[in-house]
């Protein structure tokens, strides 16, 4: 896998595959997810980034870490 994004555009991007994309479906405002020929998922683009993602997701994750470790 792998994750890139453009800050200029604010386009995050994963990529699972390097299948050339067949088919390309909106799930949600900003939200594509590319197909191959086959139907498998070839990768999630979020276009406005910065808007569905909080500042610092992984500052958040680690405090659910911290709070699972507590029980």
């Amino acid at each position: 896998m792998r994750i890139t994004y453009d800050p200029k555009y604010d386009v995050l991007y994963l990529k699972f595959s390097e299948e050339k994309i067949a088919d390309t479906v909106e799930v949600g405002e900003g939200v594509l997810i590319d197909y191959g020929a086959g139907g498998e998922m070839i990768g999630i683009e979020v276009i406005n980034t910065s808007s569905l993602i909080k500042a610092n997701p992984l500052q958040e994750i680690d405090i659910k870490i911290q709070d699972r470790a507590k029980v």
